[in-house]
């Protein structure tokens, strides 16, 4: 096969007619890449590997999207571009590049999702843990990383904070001292905290 004529096709695309009515359509970026110019010759083996190199750029460049909004885990990232049903081994072709260019890196994933959960809504270490097992991270590296950002002391100031505001709005509505304890406990328990901290949680807010 040869080239017999490059069109540029809208912004982004260049489409290459080919003798054998074939017609192929690279990202600007891919073509530039290839060096094709009219009356090169295209073997089928070139011709495969040009298709492959489009679909990974355009994986690329939706994983650089997602990437642009926040920070995402590996696992995350992956399990979104499946859903845009891209082939299995180019996804992990490009996930592996964005790993060895720091484009991904599970361990500065977890450092920022934690703190921030930890900054805006007080979430337990529980909590945090059964999250970031969701999103792919191995158990060894949320140790790692939890143990350094949240002490058992923080752990107990997070639930009072929480548990402040909560038994603040149970006093209005409840008079029953029991349960109002009952459903304190019961909202701490939903929120990840175990029940030694409740428990100090709630013998701090009686005394108060």
């Amino acid at each position: 096969m040869h080239v017999t004529r490059i069109v540029k096709k809208g912004k982004n695309d260049v489409t290459i007619f080919l003798n054998d009515e074939t017609v192929l359509i690279l990202a600007v970026e891919v073509f530039l890449k290839s060096g094709l110019k009219k009356h090169d010759e295209i073997s089928q083996d070139r011709y495969s590997i040009l298709i492959e190199e489009n679909k990974k750029f355009h994986i690329k460049q939706r994983a650089f999207r997602l990437l642009g909004r926040r920070q995402h885990s590996v696992k995350e990232l992956r399990d979104k571009l499946w859903n845009k049903d891209y082939d299995k081994k180019l996804i992990d072709d490009v996930i592996l590049k964005l790993i060895d260019s720091n484009y991904l890196d599970d361990k500065e994933f977890t450092s920022v999702f934690a703190e921030e959960k930890l900054r805006t809504k007080k979430w337990s270490k529980r909590r945090l843990k059964s999250e970031l097992i969701k999103k792919g991270i191995s158990s060894n590296l949320i140790s790692e990383v939890l143990s350094s950002k949240i002490s058992n002391n923080e752990n107990f100031e997070n639930a009072l904070a929480v548990g402040l505001k909560k038994y603040e709005s149970l006093q209005k509505r409840y008079s029953d001292i029991k349960e109002i304890r009952n459903k304190l406990t019961a909202f701490l328990i939903s929120k990840g905290f175990d029940y030694d901290t409740i428990k100090e949680v709630y013998s701090e807010l009686i005394k108060s």
